[in-house]
């Protein structure tokens, strides 16, 4: 080993953290072998690539093998980290989709300062060595007029391998959830779907639901009537029904000052 490895926070801070257990057992496997299986990636001489792997080795005296790679511009090297990521990491839907939305972020970003040079290349760039903002296909991610915006949704859904409700979903939880349970999301420990029904947008309308089948029940079943069949359950029902509803006027109420 010849380079040592610089660590850059920005860089680092784009690779989504290991669990508690993942890092145990990538810790046991290098220990294990004494040996350091992948090389460290680095683009000129940042690590972009194997930042977990590089404090084990440090920390335990451990040998490892570095690998630089030829990337035009500092957004390539980000955009490279990202999928990289998405390519080798067993990821929550959550984090996948955190990754689309930041390399979304950095082609925008990217396709504005391609707007400001109108076109021209940027500093250390040539038309013989482009900047790599192009998909496995060879479509260009950036046109001159900036992103594609055709149903971006669903690309970006897509990028991260997830169905376009999931990603809509999600999208809602980064608007309206407490931190607390967007961090719990985030981290893998509650599933999307299960997070986006504990929204208050949401338990409204599965109140809402729910009283319009108290309501059904209480009128139709049977054909006779509830109160005739059972009049003491009749009575239960009712008043959970007027309970429901006076709940339901009450979140009601809140969610219209929230919005105003």
């Amino acid at each position: 080993m010849t380079t040592i490895p610089l660590i850059d926070k920005e860089f680092k801070a784009l690779i989504p953290p290991l669990s508690n257990e993942e890092h145990t057992q990538l810790e046991q496997n290098i220990l294990a072998k004494r040996k350091c299986h992948d090389a460290i990636v680095l683009w000129q001489g940042l690590i972009i690539d194997g930042h977990h792997r590089y404090e084990i080795c440090i920390n335990h005296g451990i040998e490892f093998e570095v690998k630089e790679m030829s990337l035009p511009t500092r957004e390539d090297a980000k955009l490279w980290i990202l999928q990289n990521q998405l390519c080798r990491r067993n990821l929550c839907d959550a984090a996948k989709i955190e990754i689309a939305l930041r390399k979304e972020e950095i082609l925008r970003s990217i396709a504005k300062k391609n707007q400001t040079y109108g076109g021209r290349p940027r500093k250390g760039e040539d038309d013989a060595n482009p900047p790599n903002h192009w998909d496995e296909k060879g479509s260009s991610k950036v046109s001159k007029s900036g992103i594609n915006t055709i149903d971006v949704q669903k690309a970006m859904a897509s990028e991260a391998d997830v169905s376009v409700g999931t990603f809509h979903r999600y999208s809602k939880l980064k608007e309206e959830a407490h931190p607390a349970l967007l961090a719990q999301v985030q981290s893998g420990e509650v599933k999307i779907g299960t997070a986006h029904r504990m929204l208050p947008n949401e338990i409204f309308k599965q109140l809402a639901r729910t009283d319009k089948m108290l309501h059904y029940i209480v009128k139709a079943v049977p054909p006779q009537g509830l109160k005739a069949a059972n009049p003491g359950l009749h009575e239960k029902m009712t008043n959970l029904a007027e309970d429901l509803r006076a709940l339901i006027t009450v979140l009601g109420e809140k969610f219209a000052q929230q919005h105003h």
